[in-house]
Order: C-alpha cells, then sequence, then structure tokens
C-alpha cells in the first residue's frame, strides 16, 4: 500500500480530491485546504490490494478519489457477506473513526484506486474549522446505514465498464457504440479505446505504456481519472490481442463484459488468462454477453460457457433487436426490473393477464421468477414472447387437468405426476422447439423449490427447465417429489412463494410482484370437524351443503404454504408495482376455468396500472 506526499502526487488528483470533498461536505476555505491537504497522505492500491482488514485497530478516515472498492465482512461461524461497494466521491471508514472501535469489515480495492487518507487529528482539525462536514458526514453516514437496513439491497453502480473479445471476428467497436447509445438513457456516457486514447493525449502509441514507464502510464492513469469524473459510465474497448491496453482495461473496470459470438465454440480465450482462477474480494463482476442472430428460437448449449468462467451473470442478445440491448444497459448499468410472481395452484392463470396488461402498457421487465405455478407462468415470461402468445400457449398446455391422475395406491403422493410432467415437458418443447435449460432462456430466470433432502429453500438459475419447473409445483403429498442431482425437491411455496427477497438478492433495481396468497383469517362456525361419512352426504347436497372445508388435496397444498403465509408481509414489502388479483372464487385446482382466470388477471393489471397512474409507469418503459 504505498503512501506518497502531495509533491509526489499529480496535479489532477489533488483537484479530483477537492472537487470531491467539496461536493460531499461543502465548500472549504482556501486557506484552511492549504493548511490541511498537505497533510494528508496519498495511497494507491492496486485492484486486490487490501485497504484495511476486519478488526484492525486503525482509526483514518479515507476518501476514494478514483476507483471502487468491496466491502466484506466474516461473523462467527465464518460466513462470508458483502456488505457493498464504495464508489468515486465516497468515505470509507466513518464508524471507526467516530467510535474508535476496530474495523467492522475488510475493505478490498476492485480496481486500481486512490485514496486520501486523514489522520484522526488531521480530521478533527478539520471538523472544528467547519462544523457543516460533521453534519454532512453524519448524513452520509446514516444513509449508508439506511441502504443496509431498509432490507433492499445496496447497489453501487459501475462506472468503468471493460468491454473484452473472447471470440473470433468481433466487431467490438461497434458492440461498445451499440451499448454506449443505450446507456445514455441512463447517464452519461462515452467510449474509450486506446486509439482515441492516444488522439486525446496526442501522442501515438501512449495507451500501450507499461506499468515500468511511471511517466507515460501515469499520463493514461490520470486522463482516466479526469475521463471517468466527467462520466456517469465510461464504456473501455480492449484491443484484440492480449496488448498493455488490454490488460489496462481489465485491470481498471468496475464491471468486465466478456463478449461472445453464441456460434463459435465455447472455449477460453488468451485475452481471459488468469481470469477465472480463483475469486476473491477483489474482483470486478464479469458478465457473459452471448451474440445471436435475429431469428433464433432459443438459446441452447448456453451451460458449456458458464462452467468454463466465474460470472456474476450471463446476458443474451440478439444483434439487431433493440429490446435486447436496452436490457443489457439495464443491466450493466444496474437498473433491472424484475418480475416475481408467487404460487396459487390454478389461480396462477391470471398471472398471464397481468403480464399481458403489463405489455399493453409498455412495462418491461428484465428478469423474471416465480414459485410453484408462478414459476410456470415465469418460464414463459423468460422466454420473452408477446403476451398473446403465452396465453395460447399455457392454454393448450392446460387443457388437460394436470393433477387428475390419482394413483390407486397412494404410496408417495395422491396425485402420480405422470400427466403433470407430460404437460410441462411439452409446454417447453412446443413453445421453444426443444429441451431447454433456464440459461437457455432470453430473460434471467430462477424459480424456488423446496430441498427436501437438506430441508431448506433452493434457487435454481441453471439446470434442466422443465424438470426445475416440476419440482418447483410439486405439492408435498399431492404430487411426487422431484429427484434433482441426487436430492428430492418439493413445492417452493413450503418455503418461499413469494420470492422477491431474491430477487432483491439478484440486484433488481425495481421489482413488480405479483401475489395470488389472500390473507388468512377464514374462522368456521364448528366445533368439531365432521366424520368422513357425514362429509360425503354433505358434498352431496351441492351448493345447499353445510360445510365449507377445504378437500384433502386443498388441505395439502394450504398446509405446504404455511411458512410462506407467516412471511408474506416481509415479501411484499419488497415489492415497488404490486398486483394481487382478486381469484379467490376459483378453487386451487379448477384447471378448467383457464380464460376466466386469465381475464381476472388482466382486469385487475388494468385496473391497478390506471390506479397507479402515467407517471409511475413511465419509469419501467425502456428509454432510447
Amino acid at each position: 500500500m504505498p503512501l506518497r506526499s502531495p509533491d509526489e502526487l499529480l496535479d489532477a488528483h489533488h483537484g479530483l480530491l477537492i472537487d470531491g470533498l467539496t461536493a460531499v461536505f461543502g465548500a472549504f476555505d482556501p486557506e484552511m485546504l492549504g493548511h490541511v491537504l498537505p497533510r494528508v497522505e496519498w495511497i494507491e492500491l492496486g485492484g486486490g490490494e487490501v485497504l484495511f482488514r476486519q478488526d484492525d485497530p486503525d482509526e483514518c478516515l479515507f476518501f476514494v478519489v478514483s476507483g471502487r472498492l468491496r466491502a466484506c465482512s466474516v461473523d462467527a461461524a465464518g460466513v462470508r457477506t458483502v456488505l457493498g461497494e464504495i464508489a468515486r466521491g465516497e468515505t470509507v471508514g466513518e464508524m471507526a473513526f467516530f467510535t474508535g472501535e476496530p474495523r467492522t469489515a475488510t475493505v478490498t480495492a476492485i480496481r486500481d484506486s486512490v485514496l486520501a487518507r486523514f489522520s484522526k487529528t488531521v480530521f478533527r482539525e478539520l471538523l472544528l474549522a467547519y462544523p457543516l462536514v460533521s453534519l454532512n458526514m453524519t448524513r452520509q453516514v446514516i444513509e449508508r446505514f439506511k441502504r443496509v437496513t431498509s432490507g433492499r439491497s445496496p447497489v453501487t453502480k459501475p462506472v468503468i465498464i471493460g468491454v473484452l473479445g473472447i471470440t473470433r471476428n468481433l466487431d467490438l467497436a461497434a458492440f461498445a457504440e451499440s451499448l454506449a447509445r443505450r446507456l445514455q438513457a441512463h447517464g452519461n456516457t462515452t467510449v474509450m479505446s486506446s486509439q482515441r486514447m492516444d488522439e486525446q493525449l496526442g501522442e501515438p502509441g501512449v495507451a500501450q505504456a507499461t506499468r515500468a514507464d511511471i511517466a507515460r502510464s501515469r499520463q493514461v492513469t490520470v486522463w482516466l481519472d479526469k475521463i471517468e469524473a466527467r462520466h456517469d459510465f465510461v464504456v473501455f474497448v480492449a484491443d484484440a490481442g492480449r496488448t498493455e491496453w488490454t490488460q489496462r482495461c481489465i485491470r481498471h473496470c468496475d464491471e468486465l463484459l466478456l463478449v461472445a459470438d453464441a456460434d463459435e465454440p465455447a472455449q477460453l480465450h488468451p485475452n481471459e488468462a488468469g481470469l477465472h482462477d480463483a475469486q476473491d474480494d477483489g474482483e470486478a463482476q464479469q458478465t457473459l454477453v452471448l451474440l445471436h442472430p435475429d431469428d433464433r428460437r432459443s438459446p441452447t448449449g448456453t451451460a458449456r460457457w458458464l462452467d468454463l468462467r466465474h460470472l456474476s451473470t450471463h446476458v443474451h442478445v440478439r444483434r439487431g433487436m433493440s429490446r435486447d440491448w436496452q436490457r443489457l444497459a439495464r443491466v450493466v448499468s444496474r437498473n433491472t426490473v424484475g418480475l416475481v410472481l408467487s404460487g396459487g395452484g390454478a389461480r396462477g392463470f391470471a398471472h398471464l393477464g397481468v403480464m399481458r396488461a403489463l405489455e399493453e402498457a409498455g412495462i418491461c421487465f428484465d428478469m423474471v421468477a416465480g414459485t410453484s405455478i408462478g414459476a410456470v407462468m415465469a418460464a414463459y415470461g423468460g422466454m420473452d414472447i408477446p403476451a398473446r402468445e403465452m396465453i395460447d400457449a399455457a392454454r393448450a398446455a392446460f387443457r388437460e387437468n394436470p393433477t387428475g391422475d390419482y394413483n390407486m395406491v397412494p404410496l408417495i403422493s395422491l396425485i402420480s405426476g405422470k400427466r403433470l410432467r407430460r404437460i410441462i415437458d411439452s409446454a417447453v418443447v412446443d413453445s421453444r422447439g426443444q429441451h431447454i435449460d433456464i440459461e437457455d432462456l432470453w430473460k434471467s430466470y430462477f424459480c424456488i423449490t423446496s430441498n427436501y433432502s437438506a430441508a431448506r429453500e433452493a434457487v435454481h438459475m441453471r439446470g434442466p427447465l422443465a424438470k426445475s419447473i416440476r419440482a418447483s409445483v410439486s405439492i408435498p403429498g399431492a404430487l411426487p417429489p422431484v429427484m434433482l442431482e441426487g436430492e428430492l425437491h418439493i413445492d417452493g411455496g413450503t418455503f418461499n412463494n413469494f420470492p422477491t427477497d431474491v430477487m432483491d438478492r439478484r440486484g433488481a433495481a425495481r421489482i413488480i410482484g405479483v401475489d395470488l396468497l389472500r390473507d388468512r383469517g377464514l374462522r368456521y362456525e364448528l366445533d368439531e370437524v365432521p366424520g368422513a361419512l357425514e362429509l360425503m352426504r354433505d358434498r352431496l347436497r351441492g351448493r345447499a351443503r353445510r360445510y365449507r372445508l377445504p378437500s384433502l388435496t386443498s388441505l395439502l397444498l394450504n398446509t405446504s404454504l404455511m411458512y410462506s403465509y407467516a412471511r408474506q408481509q416481509e415479501s411484499q414489502s419488497l415489492v415497488d408495482l404490486a398486483f394481487a388479483p382478486p381469484v379467490y372464487a376459483f378453487g386451487m385446482l379448477e384447471w378448467s376455468k383457464f380464460d376466466r382466470i386469465v381475464d381476472a388477471g388482466y382486469r385487475h393489471g388494468i385496473a391497478q396500472l390506471e390506479k397507479h397512474g402515467e407517471a409511475v409507469i413511465a419509469a419501467y418503459r425502456p428509454a432510447e
């Protein structure tokens, strides 16, 4: 961790510090700055270097002049948690400074970074001279604490986005320009390549300066810091080969996009040497971008690309599809919209109606997830097909009752599950032309199951789509469990029927939620549950029956949701745009009411959007 005096530091960094401090804390008297700044220590960290470690006794305060850092903590059980990232213009180490207690987290540079270190003595002098600094700093600490404790995962947007080609014959410059055009909707964006660097500095070959060439390399670094300070996003275009500029792009970015032609072999490229050897706290996030022709029905074989790499996510892009580029820009800029669909048996057809209402309003979503029947309907959303096509496909798939094949000898379940398996398998093949994996969907998708073998919730973001969906809908006792990698899985509603918390952890900036669970509070005017014969006679009365008790299958289904009911309020609190279609008049196994349930969801979706108004809806529409 090299320390440098102001005399050794370039004037550009000195100016960036003053601009940054002024932006965060307010205006300073030049005389006071002249007294304090010469006593500031300058720190330059390379990507992966540690600023300080958890439990260190250091009480200094740091100000990030350029770069990005990540804070992680480890609890008594050894569980590591990423607390968040610290970007340019933010402070680090406030809690230890104010309390004098040891550091509560380990802070590591994600990329090359420059920080100013204020000793406790120096910063106290600043606070005494400018009391407002303390107020502004306290406000910043409170805002950061609120982000951590609000229930929503803190998100720090990347500034430097590296673009690295990993297959042959890519026009990386055109890719970067196309991405930058879409990023412009989210902030001031520019593109930087080695050629542009040479042009802007007026010195051919300066972009290829080695780290050993200290003067020229620092000249490039300072210029990049200036560009970063002027823009919300800077897209770094790596060279085709493993040049010094390519290495700088990899080393200097907050997020690295690995761009590949999906039709090329899924093998490691020389440019990726060392990128996937190990994962640590100092790694920039890596996103795989697979480019496809416009007429492709569905990606296939995505697993081959993912198995070779440590990735935060992947994005499929059809070269000529504007909506795919817009989605990529939202993923990169951390502006993704997630759609979460709950379980609820046949009532889940209402999800299709809500998705139709969203489509007609011009609202898009980038990630989609669901539990149980919500997992089925979410898969249609992940296929990126028009809502009317989704509805037609689902109607055809569910024209047969999926829960009507009862076991004569119910050893493991009341329903055999063969019919459901045939319906779901056929639904995937009919829509995509073949069996695909979750990672082959155009949009990011996950579904929830309950791992019976391990007694825990399971989140499926990879693996066979149809089989994962079947596991998510397998109501315990009613349907047979599904075997996944040697473990039994059952209906995800047992643990998490409305997985907004998982969608939040996946990084969705806004969450649209469709929840089919009604508030519990049912009461029965009975002292005892009648016997079997009396219940049978009562059911023969039809509408005139006295007892409105649930059937055995409904009882099993609702019992499996008890824990999800207990966390329903918590799940709903994470939703930004909420829908709760009134479909409780329909039974959870009334599969024949498909069109009526879809229509109920559609009418509710339209009404809710009208209630929210145009200003709210506009925030969910794609921007060019």
